[in-house]
């Protein structure tokens, strides 16, 4: 069965960037017409194509990196976070639905495929500071 989780956890992480991917370059049409992320010099829709390529190439190699779990599941947090806040902010006229519940679906996906659940976790490390 581990064998089989294995296999699944790079299809979800491979799907979650290809989402990421087609998400960006589909915003890109709403910061063409209101271009507020470039007034601070940065492009969302790059960033979101970036995070999915990073996503997808994670999925392709065999053992995905904790750190790219992290990060998806840090999206899959953000994106519930701010469809709840939209909800009682808005009266739940800017909420999506689907983006809530693919943030679900993908989040529990990577938590329960990913073999060692203990390393998506931070760790308390009680260390001295090194002595100069």
């Amino acid at each position: 069965m581990a064998k089989w989780n294995k296999l699944a956890l790079n299809i979800v992480m491979v799907v979650f960037g290809v989402l990421m991917i087609v998400g960006g370059l589909l915003a890109s049409v709403g910061t063409t017409i209101f271009p507020f992320d470039s007034l601070i010099g940065t492009r969302a829709t790059i960033g979101a194509v970036a995070f999915g390529a990073g996503l997808a190439l994670a999925g392709m190699q065999p053992a995905v990196p904790a750190t790219w779990v992290r990060a998806g599941l840090f999206y899959c947090v953000l994106d519930v976070l701010y469809e709840v806040v939209n909800l009682f902010w808005l009266g739940g006229a800017g909420v999506s639905i689907v983006s809530l519940l693919i943030a679900l679906i993908l989040g529990g996906l990577l938590i329960f495929l990913y073999p060692s659940r203990g390393d998506l976790w931070p760790r308390s490390v009680n260390t001295a500071p090194a002595r100069v």
